[in-house]
C-alpha cells in the first residue's frame, strides 16, 4: 500500500471549498481505496470556518493557528517590518505532526441558476423560458448562507474571522471560475453564474436591511432504519417555512466541538413578523416596525429553497464562494458518490483547556 500524500492547503474556506470540488471531480471516477492515499492539511488564513472547528478538538491546532499572534499577523494589509512570528517552523510543525486523519462528510447543494445568453431578434420568441436555466451540483463540508447573517447568530463565523490576507507574506491562487466543477446538466455546455469570493467572514450575499420571501421545504432525517428499499435518499417528515426572511444559514459543521458529526444539517432562520397594528388618537392606524424572529433547526436531511416570486433572483454563499442569478436551490446532507468524506488533517483529538 503506497504512503498517504499530504497536500498542504494555505488560504481561506473559498480556496479550500476550491479543492474540495476537484478533489470529488477527480476521485468520482477512482477506486474507493484511493480515498486514504491523501490528507489534506489546513494552513488556515483569513476567514475559516472549518479551522476554527478543528481547533475545538485539537488543542495544537489551536495554539499554532489560532493564537492572537498568528490571527494578527495576517489581519495586516500591509507587510510588517519585524516578523516576531515563525510562520515557517508552525507549518513545519503541523506538516510532520498532523498524521491522524479527520472524515469530514461531503454535502451536496444542487443550483438551478439563469443563464445569460445573448438576445436574438429572431429566434428569442422561440426558445422557452425553461429553457435559460441550469443546474449545477457543488460539494460542501461548511456553511451555506442566502440573506443577512447575523453577527451573533453565526455558528461557525465572527466578525474576529473577518481577516483582510496580507499577500506578501503568502497568497493563494485566485480559485478559477466553477464553470469546471462538479456536474452539469442541460441540453448544451451552460455558462457559469456569476461568482465572487469575497474574505468577509461575517459578510452576508444580502445588502443591509433587505428582507427576503422565500419558502423552504425541508426534511428531517429519520435514521438508516426507516429507508424504504429501493430509495436513494433518507425520506423523512416535510415541514415548510413561508415567511420574510432576513437570513439563512445551513451548516454542515457540528456545534459544541462534536468530535462525530450528525448525518444531517442544522438551520439558522431569521425571519421579519409585523406586528399588530395600533390605533392612536388623531392617526391614522399603521404598523409597528418589523420584529426579527430567531429559529435553530437541527436533523435536516435534504432542503428546498425558493423564492416566493418568480423573477426574484437568489445569491447564495455556499462554503464562503458566492453565486448570483439562483433560482433556487437544493441542499442534502449526503454527497450521492463515494466520495463522502472529505480526509484533513490533524494532531489527535484533545480539547484545548
Amino acid at each position: 500500500m503506497p504512503p498517504t500524500i499530504k497536500v498542504a492547503v494555505a488560504g481561506d474556506q473559498c480556496y479550500l471549498s476550491t479543492i474540495l470540488r476537484f478533489f470529488v471531480e477527480q476521485l468520482a471516477n477512482k477506486t474507493p481505496d484511493w480515498l486514504s492515499y491523501i490528507r489534506f492539511l489546513v494552513i488556515p488564513i483569513g476567514s475559516h470556518p472549518l479551522a476554527k472547528y478543528m481547533a475545538s478538538f485539537d488543542s495544537r491546532f489551536n495554539t499554532i493557528f489560532m493564537d492572537t499572534a498568528w490571527r494578527d499577523l495576517f489581519c495586516r494589509t500591509e507587510r510588517p517590518t519585524l516578523d516576531n512570528l515563525d510562520v515557517a517552523g508552525r507549518v513545519g510543525q503541523y506538516l510532520a505532526g498532523a498524521n491522524v486523519s479527520h472524515q469530514f462528510p461531503i454535502s451536496e447543494a444542487m443550483l438551478t441558476y439563469k443563464q445569460k445568453r445573448k438576445r436574438s431578434l429572431y429566434f428569442d420568441f422561440y426558445i422557452s423560458p425553461d429553457e435559460d436555466s441550469c443546474q449545477k451540483f457543488v460539494p460542501f463540508i461548511g456553511v451555506v448562507k442566502v440573506g443577512i447573517v447575523e453577527h451573533s447568530l453565526s455558528t461557525s463565523v465572527d466578525s474576529d474571522d473577518a481577516m483582510v490576507v496580507n499577500p506578501g507574506i503568502l497568497s493563494s491562487p485566485t480559485p478559477p471560475a466553477p464553470g469546471s466543477y462538479g456536474k452539469e446538466i442541460g441540453n448544451t455546455p451552460p455558462q457559469s453564474p456569476s461568482v465572487s469570493t469575497a474574505l468577509s467572514g461575517a459578510g452576508s450575499p444580502c445588502s443591509g436591511g433587505e428582507v427576503m420571501g422565500l419558502q423552504v421545504d425541508y426534511w428531517t432525517w429519520q435514521g438508516p432504519e426507516k429507508k424504504k428499499e429501493g430509495e436513494k435518499r433518507d425520506v423523512g417528515l416535510k415541514n415548510t417555512l413561508k415567511s420574510n426572511f432576513r437570513s439563512l444559514q445551513v451548516s454542515r459543521l457540528p456545534c459544541g466541538g462534536e468530535l462525530t458529526p450528525p448525518p444531517s444539517m442544522a438551520m439558522t432562520v431569521v425571519t421579519k413578523e409585523k406586528n399588530k397594528k395600533v390605533i392612536f388618537l388623531s392617526k391614522k392606524p399603521k404598523e409597528k416596525e418589523l420584529d426579527s424572529k430567531s429559529q435553530v433547526i437541527d436533523g435536516i436531511s435534504r432542503l428546498i429553497c425558493t423564492a416566493k416570486h418568480q423573477h426574484t433572483m437568489l445569491r447564495v454563499s455556499i462554503d464562503g464562494v458566492e453565486w448570483n442569478d439562483v433560482k433556487f436551490f437544493q441542499l442534502a446532507a449526503q454527497w450521492p458518490t463515494h466520495v463522502k468524506h472529505f480526509p484533513v488533517g490533524i494532531f489527535g483529538y484533545t480539547k484545548p483547556m
